[in-house]
């Protein structure tokens, strides 16, 4: 017998009368053309996973019910196919509900507890042969499981782990990029097992999976509900490394960037933008969101933006402007330093005195460019600020703390560096500027170093600390919930040798000040794709209020 999954769909969000068509077609296409008799398709394949709390809605719930009622109509002769949604029941738990359809009518089901992709159970359904003896049985689990929660290595363990655990043969149907990308991103990923072996992994976007099963044709089958915990990241295999966010394989690297740049096509795709606009400084972070961006609309569709301000360096006008020139983006330098007189001019600022307002004042002259050009050309401001520097609140507010969709918020900027190095790697033609980039040190390049200065004299790391230290803290912090003091011993033991005692301390001591007081600049943060294990979205990653006092945090470390 022939089992099919089909895992990646055009679906639309919150779409049940859509998505039912789809599915249907793509039903009567398996049977015609590959004539499969099982057809598996993700979690939540109706309405979607991440339609969240408009499955609530009286209008998705009737809409769910009619398409449901549609297709048991419609019939789809003697083949078996999954179809998962949400419901709500009288509890107020919200369930995922996995129906077998056969012939016209729902023989088995299976109901598990289902509030979000990010928690709870996954619904399964064991099927063996009716009355067929020493009959192998198949596990089919759709599922619609983020990146962030477990990389498609992970889902292909998560299989083989399954098919050992309950000695059937498993299935695993992941939900793919036509989920939203506010805030995760999805892999359509199959995966199946048998026998504790890995016999298919991955997903060809030009054909379905078709496999075939001893299933006698034609069968009736017997069926068993399961409820099985998803697979989740274990946070302690990278714990004891200087670099917990960057991973030991180059496939989980790609993997990331992937990520990154489907969050960007289905970005563009539901907010009908034509366009990406890049804020390009010849910096780490906006380099990578410009490589993300050229990917994901390609480089005829991306406008590369140079601002050289006050405290722009040559070095880095220059990588920039070579970079967007050899990937072949529109690129544009616009001088913000008249703008910025002028309106230092109308807020009575003396130019000369270089604080605070002086270096706002251009971070937000160079996004109010960016968002009057988006608007111009119809297309999305890329952000660039990475999660290190959410992290620290190390970004101007509704400056380059803004953007239409912010590309790097979970990426810390170890991590950030890796990818750039890895992009190089396998892109000799910029490979040199990007080696340069990589070079070039960490600054916001905001205060004057002198019409011939190659490098900034504002250094983040001098300022803030080692970029590797606050990526470890946070990790740390977030991923382990661990104490300052734990915190601390386990820095002092990896860092042996390459930072002292007393900047690993003060490093410390200064990111969790930092990391409560600017909560602020997080609650009302952007759209960004979670990559990594960490997000500090307030929507579904750190939900914490902006008020809450460090002290208990910062008081642990005296005597330290």
């Amino acid at each position: 017998m022939k089992i099919a999954a089909v895992a990646d769909l055009p679906l639309r969000i919150a779409n049940p009368l859509f998505n039912v068509n789809i599915l249907y077609n793509v039903v009567n296409d398996m049977v015609a053309n590959e004539d499969a008799s099982i057809i598996v398709f993700p979690e939540m394949c109706l309405t979607t996973a991440s339609c969240r709390d408009l499955a609530d809605q009286a209008q998705i719930r009737a809409d769910i019910l009619t398409a449901c009622n549609s297709l048991q109509l419609a019939g789809t002769g003697n083949v078996l196919f999954t179809l998962n949604f949400p419901m709500r029941l009288s509890d107020s738990t919200r369930y995922a509900v996995t129906a077998c359809i056969h012939d016209g009518c729902v023989p088995y089901s299976s109901l598990a507890p289902r509030e979000s992709p990010s928690d709870n159970m996954l619904a399964a359904v064991t099927l063996r042969a009716k009355g067929a003896k020493n009959s192998p049985s198949l596990t089919i689990c759709p599922s619609a499981i983020p990146m962030h929660l477990a990389t498609p290595a992970e889902l292909d363990a998560f299989a083989v782990a399954q098919s050992k655990k309950l000695k059937s043969a498993f299935l695993l149907v992941n939900a793919g990029p036509y989920e939203s990308t506010s805030e995760a991103v999805f892999f359509p990923h199959i995966a199946y097992a048998k026998d504790g072996e890995l016999l298919s992994s991955g997903i060809d976007p030009m054909k379905p999976f078709v496999f075939d099963f001893d299933f006698p044709v034609d069968c009736d089958f017997t069926a068993k509900e399961r409820m099985i915990a998803p697979p989740r990241r274990n946070p302690l295999l990278l714990a004891s490394s200087q670099t917990p966010f960057i991973p030991g394989n180059q496939d989980d690297l790609n993997n990331i960037f992937l990520a990154q740049t489907l969050g960007l096509q289905k970005r563009m795709e539901s907010s009908r933008s034509d366009k990406l606009v890049v804020g390009l400084s010849g910096g780490l972070d906006s380099t990578l969101a410009l490589l993300a961006a050229c990917e994901a609309a390609g480089a005829s569709n991306v406008l590369a933006v140079g601002m050289p301000g006050f405290g722009t360096t040559k070095r880095t006008k220059n990588n920039a402007g070579h970079l967007a020139e050899k990937l072949g983006c529109d690129y544009r330098v616009i001088d913000i330093k008249s703008a910025c007189l002028q309106h230092f001019a109308d807020i009575g600022h003396d130019p000369a005195k270089i604080n605070i307002v002086y270096e706002n004042a251009q971070a937000r002259e160079r996004t109010q460019i960016l968002m009057d050009l988006a608007n111009e050309y119809n297309a999305l401001v890329v952000g660039t600020g990475d999660l290190s520097e959410n992290a620290l609140g190390w970004c101007t507010y509704n400056g380059d703390h803004m953007s239409m969709y912010a590309v790097n918020a979970s990426v810390p900027k170890t991590l950030i560096r890796a990818l750039v190095a890895n992009y190089a790697a396998s892109n000799q033609d910029i490979a040199d500027i990007l080696q340069d980039i990589l070079d070039t040190p960490v600054s916001p390049e905001l205060i004057p170093s002198g019409d011939d200065s190659s490098d900034s004299v504002q250094k983040t790391e001098q300022i803030l600390g080692a970029y590797e230290l606050h990526d470890f803290y946070l990790y740390h912090l977030i991923c382990l919930n661990e104490t300052p003091k734990k915190i601390l011993a386990s820095a002092k033991k990896v860092f042996s040798g390459c930072y002292s005692q007393e900047e690993i301390l003060r490093t410390l001591k200064l990111f969790l000040d930092r990391f409560f007081t600017q909560q602020f600049k997080r609650t009302c943060a952007p759209d960004g794709p979670a990559v990594t294990p960490v997000s500090l979205s307030p929507r579904t990653g750190w939900r914490v209020p902006s008020d809450a006092d460090p002290s208990a945090w910062l008081d642990a470390l005296e005597n330290s």
